[in-house]
């Protein structure tokens, strides 16, 4: 076996790999979300197919037929991983028009069946050439189809970590990173793609590459936290252009000043900071206004998001934990969640940003200006 075989065994480790992937998401892998694990399950199938083809096409089969057929899903590949992370990133929110996404596939589909039908009655069965706009088009719509949904599913990611801000004082049980190196590695294989196409010395080498980009895809996933709150969710758009439209105000600038004194009273008289799981839905209970009230109060009256301003609170009272002389014995993880943060790098992120010192450096400072 020559060494470009040995290689291009690679194509088959990745599609099985993709294959089970596929499988054990299709199944609900982590029983949380599953439309949005079977939209997952469906981009590893389709990308299995994908890498199948790669490998026959590598060892030069006579199955013309065989490739149309792989082939034929792959427009429909990168709309199932948007609408894996739309459900991952939103699970409470319905996706509108969600088959407008498949409309290439579905043309395609069409073409597909037009195009292979009189191929069935002959012997042997092999497939009429295609015209050379044909070609270019589903060529180079494809690579055009990556990008749109990969920055997409990119953009969905960024909003998300602005909702969560939103909606809750602590981030980091909203676990967000298995879902960036998702994305990070199919960059990496689209990247990869690109360059096979472009370069003729990678595609020797392009079905090692692509078995390496796989493996954090495949970590990223197994490893999967989940990344949205148990709440309901709130779309940021709501919040946003309310704070910006002034004829679209919810409160008048008299009421959101007496609110913004309740608000303070009642979050820094009761100490409602201290609870590390404090969120927006329920500070907005325990004040009696709604959710979008308190939001529209935070972000008009005091120019900040729920996150800041809660964290903002707990940072003043861990200055007066630091400082305490009965507190000494206490080490900083302790101040931390004594002070309402659930963990310690929340902690010292929001202490370094409040003061530009960490908080053993406020010790210090504090300590020989006494």
């Amino acid at each position: 076996m020559s060494d470009l075989s040995v290689l291009a065994t690679f194509f088959a480790f990745s599609a099985g790999a993709l294959g089970l992937l596929g499988a054990l998401f299709w199944m609900g892998l982590t029983k949380a979300n599953k439309p949005a694990d079977r939209w997952l399950g469906a981009f590893y199938f389709i990308l299995a197919c994908t890498f199948t083809q790669l490998f026959l096409e590598a060892f030069k089969r006579d199955v013309s037929g065989l490739y149309h057929v792989l082939e034929l899903p792959r427009w429909a590949m990168l709309p199932c991983l948007y609408l894996a992370v739309n459900h991952y990133v939103a699970p409470s929110l319905p996706i509108k028009n969600w088959l407008l996404h498949f409309v290439p596939f579905l043309l395609f589909l069409v073409f597909s069946l037009v195009y292979l039908t009189p191929t069935l009655s002959s012997e042997p069965a092999y497939l009429p050439s295609l015209p050379a706009w044909i070609r270019f088009t589903v060529r180079y719509f494809f690579f055009g189809q990556m990008m749109y949904y990969w920055i997409s599913c990119f953009s969905l990611l960024r909003r998300h970590r602005k909702n969560i801000q939103l909606l809750s004082s602590f981030t980091d049980k909203i676990d967000l990173k298995w879902l960036s190196y998702l994305l990070a590695s199919v960059l990496v294989l689209i990247v990869i793609r690109l360059l096979s196409v472009l370069i003729s010395d990678i595609t020797a080498f392009s079905s090692v590459l692509y078995f390496v980009g796989i493996i954090p895809l495949a970590y990223a996933t197994l490893t999967q936290k989940s990344i949205y709150l148990t709440e309901s969710y709130l779309p940021l758009e709501k919040d946003e252009i309310a704070a910006k439209k002034a004829s679209n105000e919810r409160l008048t600038p008299a009421q959101v000043e007496a609110l913004k004194g309740i608000i303070l009273r009642k979050t820094q008289d009761e100490k409602l900071y201290l609870d590390p799981n404090l969120t927006l839905s329920a500070l907005a209970l325990k004040i009696g206004i709604t959710t979008h009230e308190l939001s529209y109060v935070l972000n008009n009256g005091f120019g900040k998001n729920f996150y800041q301003f809660i964290n903002e609170l707990r940072t003043q009272e861990a200055k007066i934990l630091l400082l305490s002389d009965d507190l000494k014995h206490m080490d900083l993880l302790g101040v931390a969640i004594k002070a309402g943060f659930n963990s310690k790098t929340t902690f010292y992120t929001t202490f370094k940003k409040a003061t530009n010192l960490t908080p053993k450096e406020y010790i210090q400072a504090h300590t020989k200006t006494n």
